[in-house]
């Protein structure tokens, strides 16, 4: 079966199908003198004014030496983003969303105090903190971020007071960076009293609510969305019956066919008693938003099942390969996101970051050896976990044209 282009709100098929001879937005990839050279992902990329950084862990950069104590764990990895950051112009004023990966949530409170000193109180980035069942080499914490090179278009976003929960850490709501909102990750506590629905649909419902809240302080809305990550905590994975309640709920706050692209897993914990958690990224430009969706794809009430086109920006859904082995379903999964890339008049190398989610962190060789065949020169900035799911792998990605 063919492969078909959707498109929507004002895009049209000829331009987003254009051929590509150079690159679009201009892009530099960044590797500090402090790093080691020959990983398989670059430390960081800065495709027009935002800077894609990888995951940075707990070890020193050339020794891989790794100090003891979530304290001194979380200060090494911020140095670590530290050089990026220097190295492409920026400092961390300019970040404005970060993911904390941890191995212990209950490392929270130690990390959150090392982590907020690098930020002053006016600006704390948007950020999503979570406990994955395994970390690379045996690390500790793994902090991802994003950062903008223009600070005069950083802005925060809080609603009004009462309107969400209180921030149980350094982290603020929302954060602008140019047209692109960044939304911490929300749970289903209720703003007024903290209290947590007994079931998975109520707090799906109010967390989808909350982040409405932010959505709207910005003038936005839940369609304004082009890419959630979605986590939830059930001790039968997939098996149990937390993801098919949460998904009942979520479907019901986007039309058939225009939900964003989405990345869903199963993660250790989440901060507190939540059983789910999401995080958006929005945009304001309704006129240049498009989705590419392959036939064999179709339309789904969840996710994007391709990817969503902002301008030149492409945000793809999570992608899980078949075969017997890890190698195999890598394949796959970057074979499938090859083909949205190509509906979206890109290939391979306009991929800016990635986002790899393993069933065994011990399969890391195996996976980089075929992500290296794929992003053979200027790989993407690239963070990796390990999650709870049924597929070997998962991949998702972000291409600039």
């Amino acid at each position: 079966m063919r492969n078909a282009l959707l498109i929507v709100a004002g895009l049209t098929a000829a331009g987003a199908l254009s051929a590509q001879s150079q690159y679009k937005v201009k892009r530099r990839f960044i590797y500090p003198e402090a790093f080691q050279a020959g990983k398989p992902y670059t430390p960081g990329v800065l495709v027009g004014e935002t800077l894609y950084i990888s995951g940075q862990v707990d070890k020193h950069p050339q020794t891989g030496a790794q100090p003891k104590g979530i304290a001194e764990q979380t200060r090494l990895a911020m140095a670590n983003m530290g050089h990026v950051l220097r190295a492409a112009g920026m400092d961390y004023g300019n970040v404005v969303s970060c993911h904390v990966q941890l191995a212990d949530m209950g490392h929270y409170k130690e990390m959150n105090e090392v982590y907020g000193s690098y930020f002053g109180p006016d600006h704390y980035p948007a950020r999503t903190t979570l406990e994955f069942p395994g970390l690379p080499g045996g690390a500790n914490i793994e902090i991802t971020c994003i950062a903008y090179a223009d600070k005069s278009k950083i802005a925060v976003v809080a609603p009004p007071a009462g309107a969400i929960p209180e921030a149980a850490g350094p982290y603020r709501p929302g954060v602008w960076a140019g047209d692109t909102l960044y939304v911490s990750g929300s749970g289903g506590r209720k703003p007024k009293t903290n209290e947590l629905d007994a079931t998975i649909e109520g707090q799906t419902k109010q967390t989808m609510e909350n982040i409405g809240q932010v959505l709207a302080a910005a003038g936005l809305a839940h369609k304004d969305a082009v890419f959630t990550n979605v986590y939830f905590v059930d001790p039968d994975g997939y098996k149990g019956g937390t993801y098919g309640k949460l998904n009942s709920v979520y479907k019901d706050f986007f039309r058939l066919a225009t939900a964003p692209s989405r990345a869903s897993f199963c993660v250790s914990k989440l901060p507190g008693p939540i059983s789910v958690e999401f995080t958006f990224i929005a945009t304001r430009d309704r006129a240049n938003k498009g989705r590419v969706v392959p036939d064999s794809a179709g339309p789904s009430p969840t996710s994007s099942n391709g990817g969503v086109l902002d301008r030149d920006t492409l945000y793809t859904s999570g992608k899980s390969g078949s075969g017997a082995t890890v190698e195999e379903q890598m394949r796959d999964s970057l074979e499938s996101i090859r083909g949205i890339l190509k509906l979206a008049g890109m290939n391979l190398e306009h991929v800016v970051d990635a986002h790899v989610y393993l069933k065994n962190i011990g399969q890391m060789d195996a996976m980089n050896a075929i992500f290296k065949e794929y992003f053979p020169k200027n790989p993407p900035a690239r963070t990796t976990v390990q999650v709870n799911q049924q597929q070997l792998e998962q991949v998702q990605v972000v291409a600039v044209r």
